[in-house]
């Protein structure tokens, strides 16, 4: 409050020399000016007039020579302040015949003028009168009526700032110190002293509105307090039945993960199904073909045993069509018996994989070749095919079967909802090397692509864009927890409506280590 009381008296203080002095200052100054102007006006008017008047007063005595006639003439007219000096200097003369005062006076320069004019006798020049005039004399005495104006105005400053000062001492800065200690009061709690200032001005208004708010303010505090114990008794209520409804939120979110691990494990069987009803249906065309050499064999073998049993003469281009027919046979049987075998060992690894989740060190191109092996069944018998560039010799330490169920995922996802309503279409599947700890596996399909929401969404738990038509919203899910979670890697999304979906997976060489309770997808 001092340092406003300061500042509120320095701002009148202030106002009042600017508003006084200032243009007492300025009028002055303007004043000064033009009475400088008017005194070298008349100056130059009163020397021309006086200038004329001696010219024709001292023809006569200049004419007879006798300075003792010009001198009084001349005097009468310096009584004037303003006369500097009067010389006389006839033609056939050096030496002056007149010159007043014999002592050279000190004067402006800029306030003194100086006219010369011939003196004229009989219609000849007979002499030439120089007159020097000066203002300072006036402009002195003008200039001490200025000096005695600004002490009158320095006398009224004073005692009006004195008077001023002093009412605002009474009427403003000792009510708006009240209305300050006042509010401090009110902002420490303390109700209990009435504001009371006198008066009807705008202050004193202020005041009584304050004291309507303290008054105001103690009726809203004893409402509280009447309030309270209600409120505890309330609080105490809610505590209690959020207490038991905490127990029920737990209990729920126990059983909501339960039943989400449930999910994802099922989801899991069912990927693992899919694998399998793939594997079945490709076993099925080397199966069969060797079944029906084996029958087509047996027929032979029994023609033959009957021929030995009836003794019936064999020639031999009879024998060598059976040989020749025998081994067509074993090497048609041993290919599709072979192959039934590789497909029988890579559905072994790539299962064990998947269920054990065991890691081990493997070479990556392998492990996709194997899981591509499963999937191909699903691409056989549609319009849509697999591409593959993969770089060889990429040796890692991780969990194939993790990354073989990402793969399935990945392909499956892209079969089922990136080429739906397409008559054709590719997925592209590459790996490579980034730098020693680092491999990229990219996921490229030239379908219907996604737009940014759904993008956005892709990996959040059943999240689906095939709701109620058997799409769990669980797949990418896994794949995005997979990654992250047990591969150690990352996972991004590039796709545009249109221009299908690329899915880019960065995984370290060398997977972290898991504890032994670690789940693969949480």
């Amino acid at each position: 409050m001092r340092l406003f009381k300061s500042s509120l008296r320095y701002a009148v203080v202030l106002a009042l020399v600017i508003g006084l002095l200032a243009p007492t200052v300025i009028v002055l100054s303007i004043d000064v000016q033009s009475t400088r102007r008017i005194a070298l006006d008349d100056l130059q008017r009163d020397l021309t007039r006086t200038t004329e008047v001696l010219a024709l007063s001292l023809s006569e005595p200049i004419w007879q020579v006798s300075a003792d006639l010009a001198e009084p003439m001349i005097k009468a007219q310096m009584d004037d302040p303003r006369f500097v000096r009067v010389r006389v200097m006839e033609p056939s003369s050096t030496q002056p015949f007149l010159d007043l005062p014999t002592t050279p006076i000190e004067s402006d320069p800029n306030l003194t003028l100086t006219q010369t004019r011939p003196v004229v006798r009989d219609g000849r020049e007979i002499a030439k009168l120089t007159v020097s005039m000066s203002a300072a004399p006036l402009l002195e005495v003008k200039r001490a009526d200025m000096l005695r104006s600004l002490w009158r105005s320095a006398l009224t400053l004073t005692i009006s700032l004195g008077l001023i000062l002093w009412v605002m001492q009474r009427r403003v800065l000792q009510p708006m110190s009240q209305l300050s200690n006042a509010a401090d009061e009110l902002a420490a709690g303390k109700l209990d002293r009435p504001l009371e200032l006198g008066g009807a001005d705008e202050i004193a208004r202020v005041g009584k509105a304050m004291e309507r708010m303290r008054q105001a303010l103690l009726r809203a505090f004893e409402d509280l307090r009447g309030h309270a114990n209600t409120l505890e008794d309330q609080v105490a209520q809610r505590t209690a039945e959020l207490t038991s409804a905490n127990g029920e939120l737990t209990q729920a979110l126990a059983n909501l993960k339960t039943a989400q691990r449930e999910l994802v494990e099922s989801e899991k069987l069912a990927s693992l199904g899919r694998l399998v009803a793939g594997v079945a249906h490709e076993l099925n065309t080397p199966l069969g073909n060797a079944m029906t050499v084996v029958s087509a064999l047996e027929d032979r073998w029994a023609k033959l045993d009957q021929m030995l049993t009836d003794n019936t003469p064999m020639r031999r281009s009879q024998l060598e069509e059976l040989v020749k027919d025998t081994r067509r046979g074993q090497d048609i049987l041993q290919r599709n018996v072979q192959k039934a075998a590789d497909l029988v060992r890579d559905f072994k690894q790539v299962a064990i994989d998947q269920t054990t989740d065991s890691r081990r060190d493997f070479e990556l191109s392998q492990v996709i070749e194997d899981v591509l092996v499963m999937v191909e069944p699903s691409f056989k018998h549609t319009p849509f095919r697999i591409h593959t560039t993969l770089e060889r010799g990429v040796e890692m330490s991780s969990y194939p079967g993790a990354l073989g169920q990402v793969l399935t995922n990945l392909l499956m996802n892209a079969l089922i909802h990136g080429f739906e309503g397409r008559d054709e279409g590719c997925v592209e599947v590459s790996c490579c090397r980034i730098d020693n700890s680092e491999v990229e596996l990219i996921v490229n399909d030239d379908g219907r692509g996604m737009d940014a929401s759904v993008a956005r969404r892709i990996f959040d738990p059943f999240f689906t864009t095939k709701l109620g038509k058997g799409g769990s919203g669980l797949g990418m899910h896994i794949v995005h927890n997979i990654v992250t979670n047990v591969l150690g890697g990352q996972i991004e999304v590039l796709s545009n409506p249109g221009q299908g979906a690329k899915m880019v997976i960065r995984i370290p060489t060398i997977a972290p280590q898991r504890s032994s309770n670690d789940d693969s997808v949480h």
